[in-house]
C-alpha cells in the first residue's frame, strides 16, 4: 500500500476464526495490527496472596488465579506487606518473553465514560473542555456523587452524556470496587474479581466513539459492535460488515503487509533499505543506500537517505511493537546540520509517545543513533512465532491459520462433506475446541472428519471431498 494522499484512517477487524486480528490502516498502510486470544488483560483485578518477599528487589510476589505469579513494587501499594497477606491488585503490565505480570495495588477502575480511583480523592474533568458552565455543572455532579475519597476522572467522551448517564456510569464503576473489598473481606483462594476490557477492545470502541470507519468480518462480532453503538445511542453508518468471497484481510492487501512487516528487510520509496535486526537485549537497524541517487553529493545523498529512513524506522517500530533499547546506524553524515534533521525526523514521527513512551538518547560518538521504547506485550514476531530455530507458528496461530483458509475455500463455493487432514498439533487443537468444530461445521453445513497426518507440519493441510 502506498503511503500518502489525505490522512485517513480505518480498522479492519477479521473475527472469522478463534482469534481476533484487528488492522489498524492510515494513509492507505498498515499501522498496527493487534491479536487477541483473549486471556488476561491489564487492568484485570485480582486477590491475590503473598508468596515471598523480595527486598533486594523492593517487591513482592503474588499468587494469582489461573496465571504466573506477578510482581507487586512495594512502591505501588499503600501499606505494609508481608508473606501470607491477601491483596487486592491490578495488572499494570501483561508478561512477555521471559517477564511476568507486573501488578500494582493502586487501583483504577476503568469505564466507557470515567475512571474511578479508590482512595485517591480527587476529580479531574478533561482540559478540553472549554464551556465554564458546563464545567461547573459536571464538577457540581461529581462532589456529589463521591464518596470514600474516591479519585473520578471524567473522560472526553462524556462530555456530552446526561447527567444520569454519569450517574450510572459511576454506580457500576462502585460496584466493581465493592466487589473486590468483599473479595478481600472473604478470602480463601485466589481470585479474578474483575475482568478489564482487552485492549484489542479499548482499541475498537475508541475508534468506533470517534466517528472512525470499521470494516468487520465476522457476523458475531459484527452484531456484537453494532449492539453496542445502539445501547451507546451512536450512529452505526461508520460500522460495515465485509461480503464477498475473499477474506477481509486478503481483500485489503493486509495478509502480504504482514508478511513484510515480519522480513529483515525493508525498502525505502525513493531508493535505499533498512535492515531490521531484533535480539534479546536490543534492536538493530542499518540504513543502506543502495546506489540511490548515486553520482550526488556524498553528504547531501546520506542526509536523504537517511530523512526517509526516519520515518519508515518510527513506523517499523510501532507496527512490529518492538520495545527496548533501540540503535540505529544511519549513513554517515559529516555535518552537525544532518545529524540534527535526522533527530528533529525521529522525534517528529514519534510525536505523542516522546512524554513517555519513549526516550530519546541521540547519536554516539560513534555515529550510532540511540532510542529506548517502552515494551507493551509482544512484539508481531512473538505473537505469531515460537522460539525455536525454524520458528514454526505458534499452534494457536497454526490453528487460526487453517480455520481461515478453510473459510476461505467455502466462500468459494466449497461445502457438503469433507474429511480435514492436519498437523497432530493442530488435531489437537481442534479436539479441545468446541468453538473451532463450530466455526467448521458452520462453514460446511456439517462438520469435517477430522484426521491428523503426521506428514503434515505446523498449519499445512488437506482438504478432500468424502
Amino acid at each position: 500500500m502506498a503511503v500518502g494522499g489525505t490522512h485517513h484512517s480505518r480498522l479492519l477487524i477479521d473475527a472469522v476464526a478463534l482469534e481476533r486480528r484487528v488492522a489498524l490502516i492510515e494513509n492507505d498502510r498498515l499501522t498496527r495490527l493487534w491479536i487477541d486470544r483473549g486471556g488476561p488483560a491489564r487492568f484485570d483485578i485480582h486477590l491475590g496472596r503473598i508468596s515471598k518477599m523480595m527486598p533486594e528487589m523492593s517487591a513482592a510476589m503474588v499468587v494469582l488465579d489461573g496465571i504466573p505469579d506477578g510482581l507487586l513494587p512495594f512502591d505501588r501499594h499503600t501499606g505494609p506487606l508481608h508473606e501470607g497477606q491477601w491483596v487486592l491488585v491490578q495488572i499494570s503490565r501483561l508478561g512477555f518473553e521471559d517477564k511476568g505480570v507486573k501488578l500494582t495495588g493502586r487501583i483504577a477502575i476503568e469505564g466507557v465514560g470515567m475512571i474511578l480511583r479508590p482512595n485517591a480523592n480527587h476529580i479531574e474533568l478533561p482540559r478540553k473542555l472549554k464551556d465554564e458552565g458546563r464545567r461547573a455543572e459536571l464538577q457540581e455532579l461529581l462532589n456529589a456523587l463521591q464518596t470514600d475519597d474516591d479519585g473520578i476522572m471524567l473522560r472526553s467522551v462524556a462530555l456530552n452524556w446526561t447527567l444520569e448517564a454519569i450517574r450510572a456510569e459511576y454506580k457500576l464503576l462502585k460496584a466493581q470496587w465493592q466487589k473486590a473489598q468483599k473479595a478481600l473481606s472473604d478470602a480463601s483462594k485466589p481470585k479474578l474479581v474483575s475482568k478489564a476490557q482487552s485492549e484489542t477492545d479499548q482499541v475498537i470502541e475508541r475508534h468506533l466513539m470517534a466517528g472512525g470507519e470499521c470494516i468487520v468480518d465476522g457476523t458475531a462480532e459484527f452484531v456484537r459492535l453494532r449492539g453496542l453503538l445502539t445501547m451507546l445511542g451512536k450512529s452505526d453508518d461508520h460500522l460495515k460488515r465485509h461480503v464477498g468471497s475473499r477474506l477481509l484481510f486478503d481483500d485489503q492487501d493486509v495478509e502480504d503487509e504482514i508478511v513484510s512487516a515480519l522480513a529483515p528487510r525493508v525498502d525505502l520509496q525513493g531508493g535505499g533499505w533498512i535492515a531490521i535486526d531484533p535480539a534479546t537485549a536490543l534492536c538493530a537497524i542499518d540504513v543502506n543506500a543502495a546506489g540511490a541517487e548515486a553520482g550526488r553529493d556524498i553528504e547531501a545523498r546520506a542526509v536523504e537517505v537517511n530523512l526517509r529512513a526516519a520515518n519508515e524506522i518510527v513506523h517499523q517500530i510501532r507496527l512490529r511493537n518492538i520495545g527496548g533499547l533501540v540503535v540505529i546506524d544511519p549513513l554517515r553524515m559529516k555535518s552537525r546540520a544532518g545529524r540534527d534533521k535526522f533527530d528533529a525526523a525521529i522525534r517528529g514521527a514519534f510525536g505523542p509517545e516522546l512524554d513517555g513512551a519513549v526516550q530519546i538518547g541521540g547519536f554516539t560518538r560513534l555515529g550510532l543513533y540511540e532510542f529506548s521504547r517502552q515494551r507493551a506485550g509482544e512484539s508481531l514476531h512473538a505473537e505469531l512465532f515460537a522460539k525455536q530455530e525454524h520458528l514454526p507458528l505458534l499452534t494457536e496461530a497454526a490453528l487460526n491459520s487453517v480455520l481461515r483458509a478453510v473459510v476461505a475455500k467455502s466462500r468459494n463455493g466449497v461445502a457438503g462433506n469433507f474429511t480435514l487432514s492436519v498437523s497432530p498439533g493442530v488435531e489437537r487443537g481442534l479436539a479441545n475446541r468446541g468453538a473451532a468444530i463450530q466455526i467448521l461445521t458452520n462453514t460446511f453445513g456439517v462438520a469435517p472428519q477430522i484426521v491428523a497426518d503426521l506428514t503434515l507440519e505446523n498449519d499445512a493441510y488437506r482438504l478432500e471431498k468424502n
